[in-house]
């Protein structure tokens, strides 16, 4: 039986492998410039037109009975384009958000009221372009992936809510507008109408909780802020001392005073606080030239991962340094937000991680800005704006080589971003 099984095991992977080059062929694009020409194709509107001609034709020169079923193909692609086009005409739609900004991965409510003025129902509806990012969907299809409403009663308001979770970062629905279509009753024309926005949601990018503080990061004097290792005038009261010239009699502690029959003078906290910049920093150069258009789109989508590990980088770095009640600042470009202590300053800084368009130069190389530069800077970068022997850079690659040996954290986009904190934990106390 093992001879049996030795001999036929040569003729079995020789058919494997036939049976794998004739599927390779068989779903081989020969002539992917060609896609364009012939993706109408896929709309059975089309395939009924070429169908009503060839019928129109045989009627003509073979039997004339065959202008019957010319007549009954007129009829459905007549039926089948002016009833979405009627419907949509007495449908007005609406959308909003019960919030205005959430984090990456959670829910947000979304609520679409649709107003039927026909006295018949509308069938089909769905919501497309504006809840998808997806350009490779909307290159390949006719629409978005949308959300479906099965009906809407005739002369008739119905409201439709749903926990929408973004895809990615960005502000919702995509460029500001939204459409609702339907293609009831044979599918072959979509009849779409604008949906007024009222609102729109911001979807902060990903962050990772990064615990601790680097024990050289600047310090600096603030009026909210107080440190319980530093002595000064306005915080609470740290202990007691013997009075020294030049003390306000305002800090003499009176009880002690009277019972140790010498002035003694209270001692209080002094304002203290970490000041941090943060400086987004990634240029985007223009690609090689490459022999094939899928070598371009990869070279396209490994270029956009690098840029969008940097926004979650910098965007885990504000938030987690602000929850530790630094001061942070962060610099886009030219563009110097203050996030300061406050909750308001966060979500300017975020929603503008959030809505950063990734196609663009953020470099900071002949950036003006107002005020003192914190002597603490953490730059985010790529490996081709890396600066060698600069301190505190993390640098974002997109293989698994180190480019940068001097880096202060080395992130690759392959690995997680919680990795970061791991790595974050152990700089910090180097």
């Amino acid at each position: 039986m093992m001879a049996d099984f030795q001999t036929s095991s040569p003729d079995s992977s020789r058919m494997a492998r036939l049976l794998t080059s004739a599927s390779n062929a068989l779903s081989a694009d020969f002539c992917p410039s060609a896609n364009r020409w012939v993706y109408w194709l896929k709309n059975p509107f089309w395939i009924l037109l070429l169908a009503v001609i060839g019928s129109a034709t045989c009627g003509a020169f073979l039997n004339p009975w065959i202008l019957a079923l010319t007549a009954l193909l007129l009829a459905v692609v007549a039926v089948g384009t002016v009833l979405p086009w009627v419907a949509m005409k007495g449908v007005s739609c609406e959308v909003m958000f019960d919030v205005r900004r959430v984090p990456f991965g959670e829910p947000a409510l979304v609520r679409l009221n649709v107003r039927n003025r026909w006295p018949l129902p509308v069938w089909g509806l769905s919501l497309v372009n504006g809840f998808t990012n997806s350009a490779a969907a909307t290159a390949l299809t006719d629409s978005d992936d949308g959300i479906a409403f099965a009906r809407v009663p005739g002369r008739s308001t119905v409201e439709h809510s749903w926990r929408f979770v973004a895809p990615q970062r960005g502000a919702y629905p995509v460029n500001g507008r939204a459409e609702v279509e339907t293609s009831f009753p044979f599918g072959l024309f979509r009849a779409r109408r604008e949906v007024r926005v009222t609102g729109k949601l911001i979807v902060w990018p990903q962050t990772v909780a990064l615990p601790n503080l680097p024990d050289v990061a600047e310090t600096s004097s603030v009026d909210d802020s107080f440190s319980d290792r530093r002595v000064g005038d306005f915080g609470d009261m740290l202990g007691t001392r013997l009075f020294r010239e030049g003390d306000s009699l305002r800090r003499v502690h009176w009880a002690q005073t009277a019972r140790q029959q010498t002035l003694i003078v209270t001692e209080r906290q002094a304002p203290l606080t970490t000041s941090v910049r943060v400086v987004l920093d990634f240029a985007r150069e223009p690609a090689p030239p490459l022999s094939s258009p899928r070598r371009f789109s990869e070279f396209a989508t490994i270029r956009g991962e690098v840029a969008e590990q940097c926004i979650r980088v910098a965007a885990s770095l504000c938030e987690s340094l602000h929850r530790q009640h630094c001061r942070v600042e962060l610099l886009i470009g030219d563009r110097l937000l203050v996030v300061g202590n406050s909750a308001a300053g966060l979500d300017r800084a975020m929603d503008a991680l959030a809505t950063l368009d990734c196609d663009q130069h953020v470099t900071t190389a002949n950036a003006a800005h107002s005020g003192r530069s914190p002597e603490f800077t953490i730059t985010v970068t790529n490996a081709d704006n890396a600066v060698p022997g600069r301190r505190r850079q993390i640098v974002v690659v997109d293989t698994d080589a180190i480019v940068n040996a001097d880096a202060w954290i080395l992130l690759n986009t392959k690995q997680p971003l919680c990795e970061l904190a791991s790595v974050w934990r152990k700089v910090c106390h180097d």
